[in-house]
C-alpha cells in the first residue's frame, strides 16, 4: 500500500516539479496538468507493477483512485482508503476492520499526494526525454539530493488529451515501480461526504478508531 501512495503522489510530483523546464511547450503542458490535478476532481484505475533487482520478482496490483484537492480515495480488492482533509479510514477486507487515524503533516507526506507535492515539489530536476513518442510527451526526472533513493522517474503524458498515462519509477537499489493509468477521467463530480468512511455499508466492521 505504501508504494501504492507513493507512486501516485511521484505522479503528481513529478508534473508540478517540471516548471524547470523553458521550452514554451513544455511549460503549457505542465501548467495544464498541474492546473488539473490542483483544480479538479480527478479519477482513473489504475495498475501498478513492482520489480525487483533484475525483475526477479514482480507484483501486481489494479485498483482505482479518485483526487479532489486534499482530499483523495483508493479502491484496492486488498484494502480501501479514505481521506477527508482530516480524518483517515484504512479498511482492511480480509480482517473486515476499519482504522481511523488523524495523520500528522508528517504522515502525510506519505499517504496524500496534495502533501507530498508541498513538501517536495523542489527536489527534482527535469529534461524531455531523448527517446522521442508520436503519441506521447516524455519526460525524465531526476533527484537533486544524491542521498535519494530514487535513481529516476519517468513521466509520459498523452499529446492529443494532456493527460497522465504513465510513470516509471527506478530506485538505486535496482527495483523498480511502474504506474499505469486506464480510463483516466477529469473534472467529475464528487461530493465531499465520498471521501469519508461509511460504516452502514459494512456489515459488522471492526472500528479500531486510534485518534
Amino acid at each position: 500500500m505504501k508504494q501504492l501512495f507513493f507512486s501516485i503522489t511521484a505522479l503528481i510530483i513529478s508534473i508540478n516539479s517540471l516548471f524547470a523546464q523553458k521550452s514554451a511547450d513544455a511549460e503549457k503542458i505542465i501548467n495544464d496538468l498541474f492546473y488539473l490535478f490542483t483544480n479538479n476532481a480527478i479519477s482513473s484505475n489504475f495498475k501498478l507493477t513492482i520489480s525487483e533487482k533484475n525483475n526477479i520478482n514482480s507484483q501486481t496490483y489494479n485498483g482505482s483512485f479518485f483526487l479532489k484537492g486534499n482530499k483523495f480515495m483508493i479502491d484496492m480488492n486488498e484494502m480501501k482508503v479514505w481521506y477527508d482533509g482530516k480524518t483517515q479510514w484504512a479498511y482492511s477486507q480480509q480482517n473486515n476492520e476499519v482504522t481511523i487515524t488523524e495523520p500528522t503533516a508528517e504522515e502525510l507526506i506519505n499517504t496524500n499526494p496534495i502533501t507530498f507535492l508541498s513538501a517536495y515539489k523542489n527536489k527534482f530536476s527535469a529534461q524531455f526525454c531523448k527517446k522521442s513518442y508520436s503519441e506521447l510527451y516524455c519526460i525524465e526526472m531526476f533527484p537533486k539530493a544524491k542521498n535519494e533513493s530514487i535513481l529516476k522517474v519517468e513521466l509520459k503524458v498523452n499529446r492529443t488529451t494532456g493527460d497522465p498515462v504513465s510513470l516509471e519509477i527506478n530506485e538505486k537499489n535496482g527495483s523498480t515501480s511502474l504506474l499505469t493509468l486506464i480510463n483516466f477521467k477529469k473534472n467529475i463530480k464528487i461530493n465531499d461526504d465520498f471521501f469519508v468512511f461509511q460504516p452502514s455499508k459494512y456489515n459488522d466492521v471492526y472500528i479500531n478508531d486510534l485518534r
